[in-house]
């Protein structure tokens, strides 16, 4: 059994480099060996601070690279499928950042070719190892806020300070829109969060301010679970705002759980009481980030399943699938298998 893992990062965009790469290194048994990026500029900053073996702008030639085991795709959502199943083809493991892809029928085939190579493909699902999403987790399968009436979840990224230029403005040319890009990552997080519930249908509308996009800007949604309980989700990359917001609200029968920062209140002595345990919330994403980088590497090295399926991912892909289709259909869809 391997000692050590052998890392090849595709795409050293902003994720690359503040969920990954600094984790990455701190790992006893990572090698960082190439960095694969088409911006040379940065590749050359990123060489001076983490001194990879070598550094490409094709990446190719990070797939004949026989000594790189693993790669860490953080490209451009479109690129995850092709990329991830080169990588398996040339025997490496694949680590990917969610969206896995761009629909269901990308993501089952990536977990078929993982399976037939032996290969483990694992996705970026921080939130189920942040210290205040397990403990949420935790609280609410004690119910301390009761059974689940409905629960409702937003990112909403301010005008001010998110112009659609670059990568968001890729995206949305691609056909990647906000829900697929920002409500992926609130979906993982509500759904982590309420444990066990099965999604049933969906229901969304999208929204663009510019009609030559080919992807929403803004998106409305709500999950029906099959106990009838009810998810609300809001995201929008430019709305006019002067703050970003990032929030999950879960309302229960005895209190209401509060996310970011992490509160619960319950009706004590005829008042509201947040009774949640204090939580660093300066510690919540690099211990998130260390979690599933350590998770990902003993995997690899055929240690231990990484610990979120890879079929959570899928289910991802489902709900933005059926998303989709909503919109075009203009009436609640049921989930398909």
């Amino acid at each position: 059994m391997a000692k050590s893992l052998r890392v090849g990062i595709v795409g050293c965009g902003a994720r690359a480099q503040t969920a990954h790469l600094p984790y990455l290194r701190k790992n006893p048994r990572v090698e960082i060996a190439a960095f694969c990026d088409k911006d040379e500029t940065k590749l050359a900053a990123l060489k001076n601070r983490y001194k990879p073996e070598k550094i490409v702008t094709t990446f190719s030639k990070i797939l004949n690279d026989e000594t790189i085991d693993a790669v860490v795709i953080t490209a451009p959502t479109y690129l995850h499928h092709p990329m991830a199943l080169a990588a398996l083809d040339y025997g490496k493991h694949v680590f990917v950042e969610i969206p896995m892809t761009v629909d269901a029928i990308q993501a089952r085939e990536i977990i078929a070719k993982s399976k037939r190579a032996k290969k483990v493909v694992a996705a970026a699902h921080d939130v189920h190892f942040r210290p205040d999403s397990i403990l949420l987790r935790q609280l609410m399968e004690r119910k301390e806020v009761g059974d689940l009436t409905y629960a409702k979840t937003g990112w909403l990224r301010s005008a001010q300070k998110w112009n659609l230029t670059g990568a968001r403005l890729e995206s949305l040319i691609k056909g990647g829109g906000a829900f697929m890009t920002l409500g992926t990552a609130l979906l993982d997080l509500a759904l982590f969060v309420l444990g066990e519930r099965i999604p049933k249908s969906i229901s969304g509308m999208a929204f663009k301010r510019d009609p030559e996009l080919e992807a929403e800007d803004s998106a409305v949604a709500q999950i029906r679970f099959a106990d009838d309980s009810v998810l609300v989700m809001e995201v929008s990359w430019i709305l006019h705002q002067p703050r970003d917001v990032l929030y999950l609200n879960v309302y229960g029968t005895k209190g209401a759980a509060l996310f970011n920062p992490l509160e619960i209140h319950k009706e004590m002595f005829s008042r509201l009481v947040n009774v949640a345990p204090s939580v660093s919330k300066k510690s919540c994403y690099p211990s998130s980030y260390q979690g599933q980088t350590n998770a990902f590497v003993a995997a690899a090295l055929g240690e231990a399943p990484f610990p979120v399926p890879i079929e959570d991912s899928l289910l991802l892909t489902r709900i933005c699938d059926a998303f989709y289709r909503s919109v075009a259909e203009k009436k609640e869809v049921v989930l398909k298998k």
